[in-house]
């Protein structure tokens, strides 16, 4: 079985209507196989780049602080002195994701949200005084996942832009690089966070739109 967030009646009627099959119709992505690298899970862009600090809280744009603990639990800790690439999907954007590297699956949290109307992060742009991003993580729908690499851990968080939609993840011990993880109904934003060490060298920067299956970072 695999992972959902809470389902709605706008959601059942979106199904109805095919909406949400047109946001989340898996295509054929071309996936960068080289081991050395690390891929973009999403067709999106990359908004932001944060630091985790020694707290476990995400530092925000606007140097706000959000407990990772709230979004994927006690694996937090694996994070500490780590940082975080956020990553913005349009609505024009493909809203499925895949696994950016081969990976055994260790934990799932699902926070239902308690939010009563859009947060959408990447509003920032339009309204750059108001730290969206936080309110999302806060008050809108996420799932995230903790994965080991032979090398080292990953979290993947995926953050609806609201909560009468739905975010569903695959359910599996073990992931290849490419393979379908999961999808939005409508969703927001992907969240990639990684340990201190090893040092990745980052292949991308802010404001860059990457296709599901670009290298974003290497590894030594």
């Amino acid at each position: 079985m695999n992972h959902s967030t809470k389902s709605s009646l706008l959601e059942k009627i979106a199904n109805l209507t095919k909406l949400n099959s047109k946001f989340h119709k898996y295509q054929k992505d071309k996936i960068n196989q080289n081991p050395e690298v690390i891929i973009s899970s999403v067709q999106a862009t990359l908004i932001y780049q944060g630091e985790i600090n020694q707290n476990n809280n995400l530092i925000s744009k606007f140097n706000r602080q959000i407990n990772l603990k709230q979004t994927i639990g006690e694996q937090a800790n694996l994070f500490l002195n780590g940082f975080y690439m956020n990553f913005y999907l349009s609505p024009k954007d493909k809203h499925y994701w895949r696994i950016p590297y081969n990976s055994k699956s260790i934990s799932t949290k699902i926070n239902n949200g308690k939010a009563k109307i859009p947060i959408i992060t990447g509003l920032e742009r339009f309204f750059p005084k108001t730290d969206f991003f936080e309110k999302s993580i806060k008050r809108n729908a996420s799932i995230g996942s903790v994965f080991q690499t032979k090398k080292f851990p990953y979290a993947m968080i995926a953050v609806g832009s609201l909560n009468v939609n739905s975010i569903h993840t695959i359910k599996k011990d073990y992931f290849n690089k490419g393979d379908i993880g999961g999808y939005f109904n409508l969703g927001s934003s992907m969240l990639l966070c990684f340990p201190e060490t090893p040092k990745l060298i980052q292949l991308i920067k802010p404001k860059t739109k990457v296709d599901i299956g670009e290298g974003i970072l290497n590894i030594p």
